[in-house]
């Protein structure tokens, strides 16, 4: 009979396919019973290959042995096709999961964010694809993907400043609980009422006088300096609308005087006057956080590698804490800020403005020496590896300061 080849290609079988394909072949030899009779006449027969069924073993990537339970359920596995390997999926498992730690992302871009000036917010995807702003340079068409978040000024909202007005003649009345009632409104409404308070305090009414000032110093007594984060929060002062982009800021009056908006509730168009800002990206943040041996002694060359690398022009904080001991300095102890208390001998040009045990860190290998202490915040101008270390050359210090990085990119 001609030979047959079998010209189709196959992946090589795996070695659960060749434990699974021997057993089967292992079952016939353990069923057919002992040697023939030896009475019984023999048939001539070929000589043929002796084949040899060792028991196989399996073992985990680690070369542990499989326990049985786990070696049956890879058999049946093997015999389905199918092929196993326990260690690799938890080992691929815990990559994942350490992967993703530190790390702040929506797996889904989120739907842009209206910020009302009463206070609400509402999600909802603008109908146009893009906004047309009026500068000092021409109109400027800018495309909606490429916005990160803008602020309408307040001065448009003529409702609020007519508002505003009449409280303020309201200071004067010859009611009291009308003078009362426009002081608190006046509070209520806060920081956007500040410049009416300001020019009412030259008023010759003594009474408006007297109490623009007060509600003006409480308002101002009050206000807190917001975090970058929060700005679009507060009241956009002056008559040009602020239009951030993932290129650079734009100042000058946004044309639209509506937009429409696809919500959850379905279609809204939202007056721009009643606006407070639109949030269209929020950024990617990272979280790192370090252990930083106390013995990590920068100033003689032994800096901590974080493994954290910055890219050019991003943002990055980082906060540290916990107390270390100078045990080569009388046991003094310090945190991040390091101790004035002790002074060093011949120190470096680097490190001389630094105080004896506080944190430093650098960008970079070749990077020049920073002061982190408690708490540090920056850009980056060049990019590179953030390492750390305390500000000493030599001696014995023991504890570890924590520090926590939290860098933003859009």
């Amino acid at each position: 009979m001609p030979e047959i080849k079998n010209t189709a290609r196959s992946a090589p079988p795996g070695p659960l396919t060749l434990l699974a394909c021997a057993l089967f072949l292992a079952v016939p030899c353990l069923a057919g019973g002992g040697p023939q009779d030896k009475d019984e006449k023999k048939a001539p027969t070929k000589k043929t290959a002796q084949v040899v069924i060792k028991p196989a073993v399996l073992k985990k990537a680690d070369g542990k042995k499989l326990p049985l339970g786990e070696a049956v359920e890879a058999l049946k596995n093997a015999i389905k096709g199918k092929e196993t390997k326990p260690e690799a999926a938890k080992e691929a498992a815990a990559a994942k999961k350490a992967g993703e730690e530190g790390k702040v992302r929506k797996s889904t871009p989120a739907p842009p964010m209206f910020h009302m000036r009463d206070g609400t917010r509402l999600a909802g995807i603008p109908a146009k694809d893009s906004i047309k702003v009026k500068t000092a340079y021409g109109l400027l068409t800018v495309p909606m993907r490429e916005l990160i978040k803008v602020r309408f000024c307040s001065s448009i909202d003529s409702g609020l400043s007519e508002k505003i007005a009449k409280l303020i003649q309201q200071l004067g009345h010859e009611e009291f609980d009308l003078r009362e009632e426009a002081s608190e409104q006046l509070s209520a409404i806060g920081i956007p009422a500040l410049k009416a308070l300001e020019e009412a305090q030259k008023s010759e009414d003594e009474e408006i006088k007297s109490r623009a000032e007060k509600i003006a110093v409480k308002l101002e007594d009050n206000f807190e300096e917001p975090d970058e984060d929060e700005l679009h929060l507060i009241p956009l002062e002056g008559e040009e609308d602020e239009v951030e982009t993932a290129e650079f800021t734009i100042k000058g009056q946004i044309e639209e005087q509506s937009f429409l908006a696809k919500t959850r509730y379905g279609s809204l168009e939202f007056k721009r006057a009643d606006i407070l800002s639109i949030v269209f990206q929020e950024p990617l943040v990272t979280r790192l956080s370090f252990e930083v041996p106390g013995s990590t002694l920068a100033e003689n060359g032994s800096w901590f590698d974080s493994q954290a690398d910055l890219g050019d022009g991003e943002e990055f904080k980082l906060k540290a804490s916990g107390t270390i001991t100078l045990a080569s300095f009388n046991a003094t102890k310090c945190g991040p800020e390091g101790t004035q208390a002790i002074k060093r001998g011949t120190v470096s040009s680097s490190f001389k403005n630094f105080p004896t045990g506080s944190l430093l860190g650098k960008i970079g290998k070749s990077g020049k020496p920073f002061l982190v202490g408690s708490e540090y915040e920056g850009v980056v101008e060049k990019k590179g590896r953030l390492f750390l270390g305390i500000a000493l050359k030599t001696g014995v210090v023991q504890g570890k300061l924590k520090v926590v990085l939290e860098k933003r990119t859009r």
